[in-house]
């Protein structure tokens, strides 16, 4: 990306940080500008305070831009993907081995596994106990979906699995509604991953996620799929207040890059919180085994248009710093 489509990039994305977009103007630039020429960039005379912010957001991006090299296309980044499933349905057509040959051909070098059963999880774990990092799923079979969040048996399967003091985090957790996160469980659930240190997988939207940090502040989450459905704004806002949330981006290829190409808002996103993202595949269901390797190199396609560093750690360095001890 050029400097000017960069700081193009970087102004949308500030100019609707505060809910009312900037008007901005420049000079005509082009490929060859020199940066001098952004000085030119404008801002109404209300939004003054803005303007000095993005005048110090466009300048971090070109400091990125000029030290920050993006990857060669022929580059393998390591991947560290954060949302695997080995469910019992996958048990017979792929067997662990057979799992384990695809995370190497696709080179991922760490994976987050959870499943229901988690004795999938267990499986995969004792075939590969360096690549596979076991997360402890609610789900021992897919009807606890419905009302894991108040179910005292659940509960209790969950405390006496954690006992083996293997699993790294909590999750994936499906949170539906706000109001799921009221129950004496979820109050239970919260503060024991605060005192084993364990981090949620929760797939939800914004809201659960806002509630679950009201119950204990210091809880850490991995916001699965960058919630399924939020723009670049919103995930901004919730990584901009609270700092013990990450997010994850599996399922998200086709916005973050349609047709392959980067969006600008989502670069943006990236730049500014380069070490709160991670890349996952979720193998949900059983046809998508087959369709691994591809998908993983579509999350390549794209981390190779950000700045080498960026890249590096959304691809992997991030995930290893939060998950392995």
């Amino acid at each position: 990306m050029d400097p000017p489509a960069a700081v193009a990039a970087v102004a949308v994305a500030v100019a609707g940080s505060g809910r009312k977009y900037v008007v901005l103007r420049r000079s005509t630039l082009g490929t060859n500008a020199s940066y001098g020429e952004f000085a030119d960039l404008k801002v109404m005379p209300h939004h003054q305070r803005t303007a000095k912010t993005l005048s110090r957001v466009i300048l971090a991006a070109l400091l990125v831009f000029v030290t920050s090299p993006t990857l060669p296309a022929d580059t393998t980044l390591p991947i560290f993907d954060t949302h695997i499933h080995y469910n019992r349905d996958d048990w017979a057509p792929f067997s662990p081995q057979a799992v384990i040959t695809l995370l190497q051909r696709a080179g991922v070098t760490r994976a987050l596994v959870s499943s229901t059963p988690d004795d999938g999880t267990l499986m995969l774990y004792r075939h590969d106990t360096q690549r596979i990092i076991p997360v402890l799923r609610p789900y021992r079979t897919p009807a606890d979906r419905v009302d894991w969040f108040r179910s005292a048996d659940v509960l209790a399967y969950m405390q006496k699995r954690l006992a083996r003091n293997i699993y790294r985090g909590i999750g994936e957790l499906h949170l539906t509604d706000a109001s799921h996160t009221d129950t004496a469980q979820i109050a239970r659930l919260v503060e024991d991953a605060v005192n084993h240190e364990l981090v949620l997988h929760v797939h939800s939207d914004a809201e659960p996620i806002r509630k679950l940090f009201t119950i204990r502040p210091q809880v850490k989450i991995l916001w699965a799929h960058a919630g399924m459905s939020a723009g670049p704004s919103l995930v901004g806002e919730l990584l901009d207040s609270h700092p013990r949330l990450w997010t994850e981006v599996s399922l998200r290829t086709g916005d973050i890059a349609p047709n392959g190409r980067l969006d600008a808002e989502w670069r943006a996103l990236f730049l500014r919180h380069p070490e709160r993202f991670m890349v996952g595949t979720d193998t949900w269901a059983t046809f998508i085994w087959p369709e691994y390797v591809d998908i993983v190199e579509e999350h390549r396609d794209w981390l190779r248009q950000l700045p080498k560093d960026v890249a590096l750690k959304i691809a992997h360095d991030n995930a290893a710093r939060l998950f392995i001890r």
